[in-house]
């Protein structure tokens, strides 16, 4: 079951994203940028439930960029532990992103996946995701 992230929920969050990045997080920044986000409008954040346990994450984040003239959204994370990876979640995810996005009217849906994830890319390209652009990253930190 997918449903929206909640207050609760920002334990099981931080553990699922502190997975997607290999690293961990600082709880009270993390928490902040949580809280701030889940009442952003422009913010979506989705758990995936199984047997009432928390086992996927996915946020997207709405924009308005001016090279487009038109509303966007971007899928910032979108993570499945890995004991519970081959259930579809994450193209239930996908799926629910792209509903999302009509009602909505979006133009598109962006996301960056990094270099060394090829399963992940070829997950995205089998749910109607193309590779379109390069992503240029310069660390300040």
């Amino acid at each position: 079951m997918i449903r929206k992230a909640k207050e609760t929920d920002l334990e099981f969050v931080k553990l699922l994203v502190e997975e997607l990045e290999e690293q961990k997080f600082e709880l009270e920044i993390f928490k902040e940028i949580y809280f701030k986000n889940l009442v952003n409008t422009e913010v979506h954040y989705f758990v995936a439930e199984v047997n009432n346990e928390i086992v996927g994450f996915m946020s997207i984040f709405e924009s308005t960029p001016l090279h487009h003239c038109h509303k966007l959204a971007e899928i910032q994370e979108l993570i499945i532990s890995v004991k519970h990876r081959g259930l579809s979640i994450g193209k239930e995810f996908i799926e629910l992103a792209t509903k999302l996005g009509q009602e909505k009217d979006w133009l598109q849906i962006e996301l960056s996946s990094h270099m060394k994830r090829l399963k992940a890319h070829s997950f995205y390209m089998r749910n109607g995701f193309n590779r379109r652009h390069f992503k240029f990253v310069k660390m300040l930190k």
